[in-house]
């Protein structure tokens, strides 16, 4: 699985009519509706120039979004500053939260969770969110903990080998 972690320095800089072409669902926020077009337009810059794949159209499955053709799964997460996408020949899910203070203890008591620190609730969270959007039972899983984020990736495949690229809007 490739997994690409991409920092989002300045979203409102991109071409309004270039990031209609990748909107999916209407979404009111404005912000949010940047992270959606740009994960959309991420994934289809991904399938072009990473996996050369010429047929990208996206089509959905109740909600999950998956390649018309087959040619790859992917999964979309999207958290502050970063989103994060997964790539599988495999289905796959992938999640990315912010780490920031909240009361975990009741939420996790809540979710059924085993969480002793801040820490182990979003691995907690970002595992569950992770399965969720896999929509099947998880075989393999690898998570990660980027600059105060958490991102857990989850796959069908038991020998998944996992492979992150870190996209710094700095650099």
């Amino acid at each position: 699985m490739d997994i690409f972690v991409i920092e989002i320095v300045d979203a409102d800089s991109v071409h309004m009519e270039l990031l209609k072409e990748f909107q999916k669902k209407e979404i009111s926020d404005p912000k949010k509706w940047n992270q959606h077009c740009l994960s959309y337009l991420m994934v289809d810059r991904i399938l072009k120039e990473f996996y050369q794949i010429e047929d990208r159209e996206i089509i959905f499955d109740g909600k999950k979004p998956i390649m018309k053709s087959g040619a790859k799964h992917f999964s979309i997460s999207h958290s502050g500053e970063y989103i994060a996408l997964a790539f599988s020949d495999y289905n796959c899910g992938i999640d990315i939260e912010k780490i920031k203070d909240r009361d975990y203890g009741n939420i996790s008591e809540r979710m059924g969770f085993q969480a002793n620190t801040l820490d182990d609730f979003y691995y907690e969270w970002t595992g569950f969110e992770a399965e969720y959007k896999l929509r099947d039972m998880p075989k393999s899983s690898k998570a990660y903990n980027i600059n105060n984020h958490i991102l857990t990736a989850v796959s069908i495949n038991p020998y998944e080998k996992y492979e992150v690229y870190l996209q710094s809007g700095s650099q």
